[in-house]
């Protein structure tokens, strides 16, 4: 016997109420998660943009940050542009409530079948927040929390406001973040000179960059581009006889287009010593790499320019390979009485992880710390100091070849290449030719102290000079320093006395034009002008017809400066050739990337008046061509001429009886330990080429003495 029990079947009115309830639910539920959705803080990679480097002239040399964006208001991107954008990714934009329930549902489906989330169906408003506050993660939760904020985004900005926030955020492939670096990144021109051909190329490739790149798919590019262009006529946004007389516009190639730093090459070193600079003022790295500013600094477009060109002109760019691998060079050049740094060249191979500590140069920055041996280039500083004691530039002493000297290990002081001064000649013609012999008995004599005190007085920073580097031997350049170092110490003397803090950055200013850094010139006087009248008389006389630096420069100008050359017992790791007219100081080193080389040329040793002095001599010439011509102020004559007879073993004793003598006796404390100083044998001057110093006095073009570390320092020229 079968038994029938019946099934419950719900009444249409149960149905009703059932769906009805369900319904309520829902949308209660729905409320309340529209109600709790807050619109969060747009993400890094939405708001960060790139900065601006500009020269003093106002032009573009740079864009510095990771992220190559450029934000632009909505009047700033032609109507045209708009409606192709529109057109391309979302032609319901103005009507819509910020999503596209069709497109989610349609959407739904479709991933579902497959299991993940994988198409669209997104209006411009969900693009924006999934670009600007969501991850690009494809999940359902992200979708969920895209449709909500989109909707609580589109009751509480204005369809303009969420347009340009998208044109600004969306990605363009080729590494541009937002219409503005799409147009120079396809184009190479503003947005605002788009047209409506150029507007649509820029829309089709939104959906998939990389596919839609003319450069790369241009077939697909081009349908893509007809698809957009038919929306606008369709739309009523473009008529259509403009539409047939468009013609698929001209895209550069990747290429082409600006780099997404343009910080590489010797312009990479002036790019991180912006950013050392800024740091050093109060930015922070998080707000340097949101970016967004304009920074002005004090490069000029034409030294800058000189400057390069005079480094490739003589040294070609990094050797890496041959008789010179590893040479390198650095050069920068400071304004007299202001301390703007005007040109910059911190090597031809930027690297910016310095994975390798010595692998390439760091010359770059107001902040750096590489530092080199400057050999005689610190002579100045102790004529200086004799000048300040009253010892004139007619004071005549004698200069042998090698003298004994206390605190050299019995290696006494030599000159370059033999080179000598006898029976003797003026303070004046001792810098000229870069005598060893008279210069560390005169620091001996005025004290190491204050020639060291002198060199901290003209720029040089004190903890470049420790106590144990204040000795007699300072004077051939046994402290090191950097490259700025000696460009600012000079241009102390081109200023007669005015001493400038250096400084890169000359304003910095936000993409809404409000200043929020401005430089303020530090200057003070540190030397009396008619020392300073002197020195600079004397300084010209090294680049006269008997000085280490003759033929060296600047034709119909006039112009000082000092070579400076480690010795060859130092191995020849460092040349200089340091100079300045009264506009302009510039100071050229060589050397090679590993300390431990020596620097050469076609593989003979580099020496301060051949590579150095050329490539300063190029570079002046170029920077200050059209300039006016300033001259020197006249030798001021302060001091009196004395005649002294140094008392160091081995040295002339007799002197004139015409002239007071006096008696040159080293002040050596025996508690400091004084680098030693070797002789070394002549060797045969290099001759006049693109390669070598000119025969002449200092040995070679000379330059330099002791180096910067404690083993045995030549007399160098």
């Amino acid at each position: 016997m079968n038994s029938f029990v019946p099934r419950y079947a719900p009444t249409p009115r149960q149905v009703l109420w059932g769906v009805l309830g369900a319904f309520v639910l829902l949308t209660a539920l729905v409320a309340i998660a529209y109600a709790l959705t807050t619109i969060p803080n747009p993400n890094q990679t939405a708001t960060n943009q790139q900065n601006f480097y500009l020269y003093t002239n106002g032009k573009i040399f740079a864009h510095g940050g990771e992220t190559n964006r450029v934000n632009v208001t909505l009047d700033q991107v032609p109507p045209i542009v708009r409606d192709a954008v529109l057109s391309a990714e979302d032609r319901s934009f103005q009507s819509e409530a910020g999503i596209s329930p069709t497109g989610i549902l349609r959407a739904f489906f479709t991933d579902l079948r497959g299991g993940d989330i994988q198409q669209g169906g997104s209006t411009i408003t969900q693009q924006y927040v999934k670009n600007a506050y969501l991850s690009q993660q494809r999940t359902f939760t992200r979708k969920i929390k895209e449709i909500f904020i989109a909707l609580k985004l589109s009751n509480t900005k204005s369809k303009s406001e969420i347009l340009q926030d998208y044109l600004n955020t969306i990605y363009f492939g080729r590494n541009a973040y937002g219409i503005a670096a799409a147009s120079e990144a396809y184009f190479g021109t503003r947005i605002s000179r788009l047209d409506a051909a150029q507007g649509a190329v820029l829309a089709a490739v939104i959906r998939a960059p990389t596919f839609y790149d003319p450069s790369t798919n241009h077939a697909a590019a081009v349908a893509r581009w007809h698809y957009v262009v038919d929306g606008m006529v369709k739309q009523g946004w473009l008529s259509a006889d403009a539409a047939a007389r468009l013609q698929f516009p001209k895209v550069i190639s990747p290429g082409q287009a600006a780099n997404n730093s343009d910080c590489s090459g010797p312009i990479g070193y002036i790019c991180q010593a912006v950013k050392f600079d800024l740091i050093k003022h109060g930015f922070t790295e998080d707000r340097l790499a949101a970016g967004g500013y304009r920074v002005y600094t004090t490069i000029d477009a034409v030294a800058e320019k000189a400057a390069i060109d005079a480094e490739n002109a003589n040294n070609g760019g990094y050797r890496a390979s041959g008789p010179d691998k590893g040479r390198e060079s650095g050069l920068v050049s400071i304004q007299p009485g202001d301390g703007a740094i005007r040109a910059m060249y911190g090597g031809s191979v930027f690297c910016p992880a310095r994975q390798r500590p010595d692998s390439c140069t760091d010359l770059s920055g107001v902040a750096n710390n590489y530092t080199r041996s400057p050999g005689s280039s610190f002579k100045p500083y102790t004529l200086i100091a004799a000048l300040q004691q009253g010892i004139s530039l007619d004071s005549r002493f004698p200069g042998p070849a090698h003298i004994d000297f206390p605190g050299t290990q019995g290696k006494g002081i030599s000159n370059s290449q033999n080179e000598t001064c006898l029976p003797e000649c003026t303070l004046s013609q001792a810098l000229a030719k870069s005598i060893n012999t008279i210069f560390v008995p005169l620091a001996a004599k005025v004290g190491p102290d204050k020639v060291a005190q002198v060199a901290e007085d003209a720029g040089i920073p004190s903890k470049r000079i420790p106590d144990t580097d204040k000795v007699p031997t300072l004077t051939l350049g046994v402290a090191e320093v950097t490259v700025l170092d000696q460009a600012v110490g000079y241009a102390t003397i081109a200023a007669q006395g005015i001493e400038a803090q250096p400084y890169l950055v000359a304003k910095v200013v936000t993409a809404d034009g409000h200043v929020v850094y401005r430089a303020h010139q530090q200057t003070h006087r540190v030397f009396p002008a008619d020392v300073m009248a002197d020195t600079t008389y004397a300084m010209t006389q090294v680049l006269g017809p008997s000085g280490t630096a003759a033929g060296r420069g600047l034709p119909g100008r006039p112009a000082a400066g000092k070579t400076g050359t480690d010795g060859e017992a130092f191995g020849n790791k460092n040349a200089w050739f340091v100079g300045f007219t009264p506009q302009l100081s510039t100071a050229v080193w060589f050397g090679n990337s590993d300390r431990h080389h020596q620097v050469t040329s076609d593989g003979q040793p580099v020496y301060g008046a051949g590579l150095p002095a050329m490539t300063w001599q190029a570079m002046m010439t170029a920077a200050l061509e059209g300039k006016p011509v300033v001259d020197f102020p006249p030798p001021a004559h302060v001091g009196h001429a004395i005649n002294p007879s140094p008392t160091a073993s081995g040295s002339p004793t007799t002197s004139p009886t015409t002239t007071p003598t006096v008696t040159i006796t080293p002040t050596v404390s025996p508690t400091q330990p004084v680098p030693p100083i070797i002789t070394h044998s002549a060797s045969p001057s290099p001759s006049p080429s693109p390669t070598s110093s000119p025969t002449g006095g200092g040995g070679g073009g000379g330059g330099g003495g002791g180096g910067g570390t404690p083993s045995p320092p030549a007399g160098g020229g």
